[in-house]
């Protein structure tokens, strides 16, 4: 039953208000203008009768008061007066009054009108109600056909529309066009079941290095890209990159499926003046000579090489390609199972040795980092410095091959892990003595793993 409130001076109106409504209604009265703002305090109510002469506190003052208050705004009022003058009806509506009933009023024609304004209140609610429902589905609509349904991030559309409007608005920043390598070998070899968990699982790891404005959405297939504005750092783009492949090695790794699916980035950076096709083309160009020179790696376009791109900034996990030669091993496949064609003989070899020795090797993997590249030397010079250096360092009985543009592989023979760790270490310093110009300019790292072939 509906809930009406009589604010009203006069008992006597009140009384008879009350008992002209109450066969319908659930009826309260009180005696003032701040008597209703108590009253609605405490509880709700459907419609309010207001007189509009009351002492302290005036009809017109109390319904200001309601209408101003979010909790009480959409209580719907009707003024009730002896003045039937029509600039009083005037007055009371431009209050915010819904309807206006002279005194004495007429028990019926005021049933009719308390009637029907609570009839356009409730039709006013019901289509709030629908519009509301109806924009919510229209939501979650929109939201579903810019989703991919599959890993929940966005999906092309999305990315060209929001990648459009912040070129218009000038907004620079850094795009990754990201493939995953060998996609294919895991839902050939473990079903398609754990081939969308590898999606999956990839794109909680492009999540994890996403921030709160960045664009990160999947084209099809294995195919994502990214893009983070106001990312202009080089150095910081690179890490991002670096970060994202290392982590899915980690993650796939961690799984039982190490060593069979990687990553490969094409990078343009922009400064907020190219138009989406040309980031999009120079990106995938990029993407395409990394898939092309050996994957699991990433790659920066640069507008003065673009017609032949010569470096590559691979990033090579030793967890990977122990993985990959054990099972090699195991399968006597050899080095088709590595991305590198240069590193077969050095693999073959070790196959060989590690078969008819019964024992493991030591694998070491030198990566430099060039400071400020460009300004006092290039990473190729370091490079090639390096490798001078590394012939006085080794043994006869060790052998190393050129990884990529900034990596370096050595494998050690007739050594524990300590021994390789402490060659590796000496191998650095030796480079450094006969560099001491380079000592602040490169940074060189190792990591060194046993190979335990099975035998």
């Amino acid at each position: 039953m509906k809930r009406l409130l009589i604010v009203d001076d006069d008992n006597i109106n009140c009384v008879l208000a009350k008992h002209a409504l109450s066969g319908k209604y659930d009826v309260f009265t009180v005696n003032s203008g701040q008597g209703a703002l108590d009253f609605l305090e405490e509880q709700s109510v459907d419609l309010i009768l207001m007189d509009i002469e009351m002492p302290e506190m005036s009809g017109k003052e109390a319904a200001s008061k309601i209408k101003e208050c979010d909790k009480w705004k959409n209580i719907p009022i009707i003024f009730l007066t002896a003045d039937s003058n029509p600039q009083t009806e005037f007055e009371c509506l431009a209050w915010g009054a819904d309807d206006f009933i002279t005194k004495p009023f007429v028990p019926i024609v005021m049933n009719t009108r308390v009637s029907r304004i609570l009839e356009i209140y409730d039709l006013r609610k019901d289509l709030e109600h629908q519009l509301e429902k109806r924009t919510r589905q229209m939501e979650k609509a929109t939201i579903k056909s810019l989703t991919d349904a599959l890993t929940g991030l966005n999906n092309r559309d999305y990315f060209e529309k929001n990648l459009t409007e912040l070129i218009e608005k000038g907004v620079g920043g850094t795009l990754f066009m990201v493939d995953l390598d060998n996609f294919k070998t895991i839902n050939d070899t473990y079903g398609h079941i754990v081939g969308d968990k590898t999606l999956q699982h990839f794109s909680e790891v492009l999540k994890q290095y996403a921030r709160e404005g960045d664009i990160v959405c999947r084209l099809a297939g294995d195919e994502f890209i990214t893009f983070y504005p106001e990312l202009k750092n080089k150095h910081a783009a690179a890490e991002k990159a670096e970060g994202i492949i290392k982590t899915f090695s980690e993650k796939m790794g961690a799984l039982g499926y190490g060593g069979i699916v990687s990553v490969s980035i094409g990078i343009m950076m922009t400064d907020g003046t190219q138009e989406f096709k040309s980031l999009y083309n120079k990106a995938d160009k990029s993407l395409y000579y990394v898939k092309n020179n050996g994957k699991n790696a990433y790659h920066f376009y640069e507008e003065h090489n673009s017609n032949e791109i010569e470096q590559i900034n691979t990033l090579v996990d030793l967890e990977h390609v122990s993985e990959m030669m054990e099972k090699g091993l195991t399968d006597k496949k050899g080095a088709y199972h590595l991305a590198y064609d240069e590193f077969k003989n050095v693999y073959d070899f070790v196959s060989r040795y590690a078969v008819r020795k019964k024992q493991p090797v030591q694998i070491a993997l030198f990566t430099m980092t060039v400071k400020n590249e460009g300004k006092n030397i290039s990473l190729e010079d370091v490079m090639e410095l390096w490798e001078a250096s590394l012939i006085s360092s080794l043994r006869a009985v060790d052998t190393g091959t050129r990884y990529s543009s900034s990596q370096y592989m050595v494998i050690f023979l007739d050594v524990d892990l300590d021994n390789g760790k402490n060659v590796a270490k000496r191998v650095i310093d030796n480079f450094y003595e006969a560099n001491e110009h380079l000592r602040d300019e490169v940074q060189v790292i190792f990591d060194i793993r046993t190979m335990n072939p099975n035998m």
